[in-house]
């Protein structure tokens, strides 16, 4: 329900350990690098003196960016050479399994490539023969009907065949100049583009006939002119080649699969060692080093320190590590946000995420929002049968399509309309099946919209309220107290309902006067937030930017609070309406299927009825959801300024 405490971790150690250490680095999974360049010039980098980095302290002078000299396009090659025989798996691999030394991982890597390259040369060769063939008795099948052998064809010495496949529209363009082509030409064979043409022509002609059906933008067919016998008989022995053709494919498969289950272990270390190898390549980037030593700087998530402080026990004295809360490092160098929110209304970080992330000293406002969203979401969609298909609809998502997000969201939806389903009972529609446990929408149209209202209320409330403490962790106090969204703005919307309340119910209070000082004197607060927050902080100037334009702004300020506040209250009716909406919605299909008149037709109005109202109105109200948090809700108290906490490794 909070945003994760973060600690900036610099390490520094010799050169010659780099790669070690970032590679560590990256196994941690838990840092999220900062550029040490911009770390130490900002004179944050700080050592404190002891005898063990007395010579980093001297060597500081000479600091610069890393610049990786490593070259791993050789092994890249091999692994895509690998990956072209076999296709990647999830095998599991542990950390003590990887290889890091660079050569020795070339070296397995060429070892396992040995051991497939025969086996996947001979699975290529039939492969390639296979096609060869199955082209072959296509190709002859074109000519099967001729009573002649293959030597016969190829002998003849005043003509020759020839086989082509084009396109129909530019065989028509042959078919209307037949008598002009000095050819025999045979087509029966043709499908929905091409055709294919056999042609017999004096061997004096080739020359034109080639360059005739060239132009036409033919296909010359290649025959099986090695073969003997009639086409029938090539074609039959063809057949009996695929046979063994087919059979040593099916042996070098099995061999290939032998040797696979026999290293599959082995190739998953290596793609994972190379993966590894990548990643800290990556890191790297951000490292500053001088002649002897290098600089690596980064956020350590609070739940994730005994981790990486457990991967760099490895190396003991060899490095130093030095921790630093956020509150110790430059105010330029902001820390990423890692939200901690419990499995309920985790998922609903994404949709928080949409509008952007929270930076690290805001308030994290996932849990309002899923608790709100889900109460708006069910009110508006209220329906026990409807609700439960899209609770199934969210764990159909979630466990079979592995969607957590979407469908974690679309699961609890399901569960608050169904809630509400009960509370108006309502089944797919139908309010006689059960009795409501509250309300029923149509039945209570007045009471429907003043509660979406009071709702709305409360929940801008609460939006001031979050304003409140992000403004007093950043130590706003000229928007936290006196702003249109600080205590001076929650005190004045208050007032307002308390008014409007005690005006419409005729419920005595303070007299008008009264009130009207009341609103005034707030609203000059805000006006004058700024003199007034600089003069209990004792600051000078006064103002911020000339006087006369900030009283301009101040003056069409208060306008546009009073109009958002008024706008943004009523704009919650809508959650009542979309009740009563939904509930109309059925009826138009309800009293479709009674003048229908027919079972089976009632019924399929009744079930296009629900598919349309949980298809596009479910799509709507969740919609319609969202703009009431992020315009009415998000924009009172919430930035989304910040930037996601990902640190370099290879899981998120």
């Amino acid at each position: 329900m909070s945003i994760e405490k973060m600690t900036m971790v610099n390490v520094v150690g010799s050169m010659d350990i780099l790669e070690d250490v970032a590679e560590y680095v990256v196994l941690s999974n838990s840092l999220h690098p900062v550029n040490a360049i911009d770390e130490i010039g900002r004179s944050d980098f700080n050592l404190s003196v002891t005898e063990n980095n007395l010579d980093a302290l001297i060597d500081f002078n000479h600091v610069r960016p890393y610049v990786n000299k490593t070259d791993y396009s050789q092994i890249k090659m091999k692994i895509k050479k690998l990956d072209e025989i076999i296709e990647k798996d999830d095998e599991k691999v542990r950390d003590d399994e990887l290889i890091l030394d660079s050569s020795k991982l070339e070296e397995k890597l060429d070892f396992i490539i040995k051991k497939f390259e025969k086996a996947n040369k001979d699975l290529s060769f039939y492969r390639t023969k296979k096609e060869k063939l199955e082209e072959y008795k296509e190709n002859i099948s074109y000519i099967k009907d001729i009573d002649l052998t293959i030597e016969d064809l190829k002998n003849l010495k005043n003509f020759y065949i020839r086989v082509f496949r084009l396109p129909k529209s530019n065989y028509l363009k042959i078919k209307s100049n037949y008598e002009n082509i000095p050819a025999i030409i045979i087509s029966d064979y043709k499908d929905r583009e091409f055709q294919v043409a056999v042609v017999f022509a004096p061997k004096i002609m080739e020359g034109e006939i080639e360059k005739l059906f060239k132009s036409l933008n033919a296909k010359k067919l290649i025959l099986p002119i090695d073969y003997t016998g009639t086409p029938k008989d090539i074609s039959e022995g063809i057949d009996n080649e695929l046979i063994n053709v087919n059979a040593d494919i099916k042996d070098s498969e099995k061999v290939l699969e032998d040797i696979y289950t026999q290293y599959k272990r082995d190739i998953a270390i290596i793609r994972r060692s190379f993966q590894l190898k990548q990643k800290s390549l990556h890191l790297k980037e951000y490292v500053a080093h001088t002649r002897e030593f290098f600089y690596l700087c980064g956020w350590v998530a609070e739940s994730m320190m005994d981790r990486f402080k457990e991967k760099m026990s490895y190396f003991d004295s060899k490095i130093v590590i030095i921790e630093r809360s956020p509150d110790r490092v430059h105010d330029d160098i902001e820390p990423p946000t890692k939200l901690k929110n419990n499995p309920a209304v985790k998922p609903f970080e994404s949709m928080v995420y949409m509008y952007g992330v929270p930076s690290y000293t805001e308030t994290d406002p996932t849990c309002f929002f899923a608790i709100s969203y889900m109460i708006m979401f069910g009110l508006m969609f209220g329906d026990v049968g409807q609700g439960l298909v899209f609770l199934l609809a969210g764990l159909y998502l979630k466990y079979k399509k592995n969607n957590y997000n979407f469908g974690g969201i679309l699961a609890r939806l399901g569960i608050s309309s169904t809630i509400f389903g009960f509370l108006y009972g309502s089944v797919f529609g139908f309010e006689d099946v059960i009795d409501p446990l509250l309300i029923r929408p149509m039945e209570n149209i007045k009471e429907m919209l003043i509660f979406a209202i009071i709702l709305g209320c409360g929940f801008l409330i609460i939006g001031f309220i979050y304003s409140l403490i992000n403004n007093a962790k950043k130590g706003d106090l000229e928007n936290g107290l006196f702003g249109k969204n600080g205590l001076v703005g929650l005190v004045f919307y208050i007032s307002l309902l308390v008014f409007a309340y005690t005006k419409i119910n005729n419920v005595k209070s303070l007299n008008t006067n009264t009130w009207v000082i009341l609103f005034v004197v707030l609203l000059a607060l805000m006006v004058f937030k700024q003199p007034i927050a600089n003069i209990i902080l004792k600051k000078r100037p006064l103002y911020n930017e000339d006087k006369s334009d900030y009283y301009i702004e101040g003056g069409f300020g208060v306008i546009e609070t009073l109009l958002s506040m008024f706008s943004n209250t009523i704009s919650f009716i809508r959650v009542g309406a979309f009740a009563l909406n939904h509930v109309g919605l059925f009826i138009a299909f309800a009293s479709m299927a009674q003048m229908i008149n027919n079972g089976f037709g009632s019924a399929f109005m009744y079930v296009l009825g629900n598919i349309i109202i949980i298809g596009l109105e479910g799509l709507i109200v969740f919609i319609q959801g969202l703009r009431l948090e992020y315009y009415e809700l998000f924009s009172k108290y919430y930035e989304g300024s910040g930037f996601e906490f990902n640190p370099i490794g290879f899981e998120k």
